[in-house]
């Protein structure tokens, strides 16, 4: 079998369209679309066989809302690795060259934002993304993600199964996610963390998607996958969504993000079969783009980044966390978790990152501290200290 990776570096890959809109669309009604890859698989096996003869190549499961957080709210979160595995053996049925387990957003926040702890949202998404993989996917597809500290934690938790990652995030007209998150920080985080590619999905359509896409590829080397809505649906006479954009109409939108580079593409909201048929003419024709990046390596937090060499000229020791109020606004903080245990390192990385949106730096004298505290920072993070190789390779950071 072709390895994804393999096949994302030879040619432009084509991903398949909508499936909650696509069943909206068609009538169905239910307060949980997850299920029905259990109580109805006919339906959804045969929708995942019309985006294969339309030509998609990687067809994802009906899993978007399938995480057992996200499932609380119908009560149905002990039946996440049921519906993980029930969806993949449907998409599988498809026959398409490659099936993704779709990890979609819980709907919560991380602390100290919201409710859930770090603990929590990482035991939900590993056992989601385990029962994926053990059900046979061959990659997992992290998309619509609006809060980087959460597409973080997916990430990790789906580079624990060994399968290859692509991981996507939704961004508004001003190329920024819901809580502010950078499009570059996003490819930075994902190629530190060895996801196969980043990408950008949902949003108000194809027009919007090029902003991030350009700077996700000028700050980073890492492939991007672009799956739009098909624009910004309104409210048809039946009460159901209507999208403005048609597969004739949304097809040169398409070609001109092939244009600026995307390594593969798809639909979201609204996209359709015909959709994929009018894409797969255009992968087709397309060859893999040559990268742009600038060769520059990059730390950065959820919001800002800033190239190595001008983070090192940058540094500024923190002795107190409330001195993050005072620094300059192109400093970089080094907190110092020396000494600390593990659970005092993660507890000082979450009140830096309330207190500064700037990339921060950590000093260190032991891998246990490194590794919580690089684990939770949401970002790319500097590192100063001696002999912490496995906890800086591990987790993407740079060394100073």
């Amino acid at each position: 079998m072709e390895d994804f990776r393999h096949a994302l570096s030879r040619r432009v890959l084509l991903f398949d369209g909508s499936m909650g809109a696509l069943l909206g669309q068609m009538g169905v009604e239910t307060e949980c679309p997850d299920l029905l890859s259990v109580t109805k698989p006919d339906l959804i096996r045969g929708i995942h066989e019309a985006y294969v003869r339309a030509g998609a190549e990687v067809i994802l499961a009906n899993t978007f809302g399938a995480t057992s957080i996200k499932l609380s709210r119908a009560g149905l979160e002990e039946r996440s690795s049921e519906i993980a595995a029930a969806a993949v053996k449907n998409a599988k049925a498809s026959g398409a060259p490659f099936v993704a387990l779709d990890l979609g957003p819980t709907g919560r926040f991380l602390t100290p934002v919201g409710d859930v702890t770090f603990d929590q949202m990482m035991a939900s998404l590993r056992a989601f993304c385990r029962a994926g993989a053990e059900a046979g996917a061959d990659l997992i597809v992290i998309e619509t993600q609006t809060d980087l500290a959460e597409m973080r934690c997916a990430l990790i938790a789906a580079r624990e199964t060994g399968l290859p990652v692509v991981v996507s995030s939704t961004y508004s007209p001003n190329a920024r996610t819901l809580t502010g998150g950078a499009p570059e920080c996003a490819a930075l985080i994902a190629s530190a963390l060895n996801a196969a590619a980043a990408g950008i999905n949902c949003s108000g359509g194809p027009i919007e998607m090029l902003k991030p896409l350009k700077a996700m590829r000028l700050a980073s080397p890492i492939p991007v996958v672009v799956q739009p809505n098909a624009g910004l649906p309104s409210v048809g006479p039946n009460g159901r969504a209507v999208f403005p954009f048609g597969p004739d109409a949304m097809a040169p939108h398409m070609a001109e993000i092939l244009a600026a580079g995307a390594s593969a593409i798809g639909g979201c909201c609204g996209t359709t079969p015909e959709h994929t048929a009018k894409m797969h003419t255009l992968t087709e024709a397309a060859q893999p783009p040559e990268s742009v990046w600038d060769g520059v390596v990059r730390i950065c937090s959820a919001r800002a980044f800033i190239p190595l060499d001008e983070a090192r000229d940058a540094l500024e020791e923190i002795g107190d966390p409330e001195d993050l109020y005072d620094l300059e606004p192109d400093a970089v903080p080094v907190i110092d978790i020396s000494g600390l245990s593990a659970e005092e390192a993660r507890s000082a990385v979450e009140a830096a990152q309330t207190m500064t949106k700037r990339p921060l730096a950590f000093r260190a004298d032991g891998e246990e501290a490194l590794n919580a505290a690089l684990e939770g920072y949401t970002g790319v993070a500097l590192v100063d200290g001696v002999g912490l190789d496995e906890a800086i390779d591990r987790w993407g950071a740079v060394r100073l």
